[in-house]
């Protein structure tokens, strides 16, 4: 038994207002390139432990992860899963911003 599929076709050139749609926002891969953002963010993590934290020992015992996986995000080897991030986002108010200039200031 064959599953169904659902399958998305999107055509970014025609914009919203050519559509004769109210909205004016073309989707958010016309100004995010997903692959751009995967290959830089363990940079951007890093950047924001490293402005955040004293140590990796200190992100270690903040996100409850070992001193090695902490070194990883530290050096910019990984990024930490969504957990994690969702974990900085709730506890940093300023995490949002700071993620915000870096992207800018890289584009």
């Amino acid at each position: 038994m064959s599953r169904s599929r659902l399958t998305l076709i999107v055509n970014n050139n025609l914009s919203c207002l050519e559509a004769d749609t109210s909205r004016g926002q073309s989707s958010w891969s016309n100004h995010f390139e997903p692959y751009r953002l995967k290959a830089e963010a363990p940079d951007l993590w890093s950047s924001y432990f490293r402005a955040r934290f004293n140590s990796p020992r200190e992100v270690a015992l903040f996100c409850d992860v070992s001193f090695q996986t902490a070194l990883n995000w530290w050096g910019a080897v990984t990024s930490p899963a969504s957990h994690i991030a969702l974990l900085m986002i709730m506890t940093d108010p300023d995490a949002p911003a700071f993620f915000h200039a870096e992207i800018g200031r890289a584009a």
